[in-house]
């Protein structure tokens, strides 16, 4: 195994939320790919130091190598496109030329062999095409002789006010290291029957809104002024209290944040309404930006100083995944790593 910190690269990197994710867990990115000129020119405000690709089809091994990554220190982050696997979707799985952009991080893989691989996905992914095309990604990544795990995720669990439930892979190539994903997705006392123990559920503050958005009213329950939030999705339209900031105060106050409104919280673009004593107003992206973890403004300007219409914004938080969720693993995935390679060494693990 190499010496040294971890690097990363980043496919389908959006606004940087796996990017934003390693950079907490002390690990470098030195590539990142996408192909949306907006998208990109976040990358770049944020993270200046990483080099930028456009196009996944046409980036090779060599030249993400090129950049400082280092195979044997190094992952693959992918959150591949969902609208194949999605349930707003035709349901196509890999046969949709979006979705199906998945042979080409298997061909980055191939061509980089990295120690590890980190995926993303909608839950749709485990069980579209009755579960054939979920087969074949784990059966690509064990031809490339990777271990795997997965683990379905919720935002709401770690610290979001959303609910945003997204599949995670693990994989790790290399002697003896097929134990390893499991390690980074799975709490050992979660493991063996005994679940960890679940927060109570929040209490449901929303009276029921009427069937289309401001058709309905509510009054102030808690006498605070408190905001109750719902994506008036056919998914249920239950809300929770917030602070008159804003702030969750760790209650859940929204359905997945979602990019085509009415079509499910598989989707992949933002949307949301704030329901106030007076009125229904949409969130703003600023408040978006919670949900999914970034810092305030990130999506706000571009590298050059440019200021962002709403729409681009919402657009690409919902496209993103959650940071906490991401650097959850990236943290856990640092930690495997250092241990599996004191272990190799024969030094205690730190």
């Amino acid at each position: 195994m190499s010496a040294g910190p971890l690097t990363a690269v980043s496919l389908f990197a959006g606004i940087g939320g796996f990017d934003l994710a390693c950079q907490r867990a002390g690990i470098t990115v030195t590539a990142a790919v996408e192909i949306d000129p907006a998208c990109r020119a976040v990358l770049a405000r944020h993270f200046p130091h990483t080099a930028l690709f456009d196009d996944v089809t046409e980036v090779t091994g060599d030249q993400l190598r090129a950049t400082g990554f280092v195979p044997g220190r190094g992952i693959i982050c992918a959150g591949w496109p969902c609208q194949g696997n999605s349930a707003a979707g035709r349901r196509r799985g890999l046969a949709d030329p979006r979705s199906g952009l998945w042979r080409h991080v298997v061909r980055l893989v191939a061509e980089t062999r990295p120690r590890w691989f980190l995926g993303e996905n909608v839950p749709g992914l485990l069980a579209v095409n009755t579960g054939r095309d979920f087969a074949a990604v784990l059966s690509d990544l064990d031809d490339l002789g990777y271990g795997v795990a997965w683990r379905v995720l919720d935002a709401q669990w770690f610290g979001l006010a959303q609910q945003r439930r997204r599949v995670f892979l693990a994989g790790c190539a290399g002697d003896g290291a097929a134990w390893l994903p499991a390690q980074v997705l799975l709490e050992p006392d979660s493991s063996s029957g005994h679940p960890a123990a679940g927060r109570p559920a929040a209490p449901d503050v929303a009276r029921t809104l009427g069937s289309r958005a401001g058709g309905g009213r509510t009054t102030d329950l808690d006498g605070h002024g408190a905001y109750v939030v719902s994506t008036l999705q056919g998914g249920g339209r239950r809300g929770y209290r917030v602070d008159a900031e804003g702030a969750a105060g760790g209650h859940l106050i929204t359905h997945a944040i979602t990019a085509r409104e009415g079509k499910g919280p598989d989707s992949d673009a933002t949307t949301g309404f704030v329901l106030t004593r007076a009125a229904v107003r949409r969130l703003t992206p600023r408040e978006c930006e919670r949900l999914q973890g970034f810092p305030d403004d990130w999506t706000r300007h571009t590298a050059d100083g440019r200021e962002q219409s709403d729409s681009a914004r919402y657009r690409q938080l919902g496209n993103a995944v959650a940071v906490p969720v991401a650097a959850w693993l990236a943290r856990r995935l640092a930690a495997a790593d250092a241990a599996s390679r004191a272990l190799a060494e024969g030094r205690p693990a730190a």
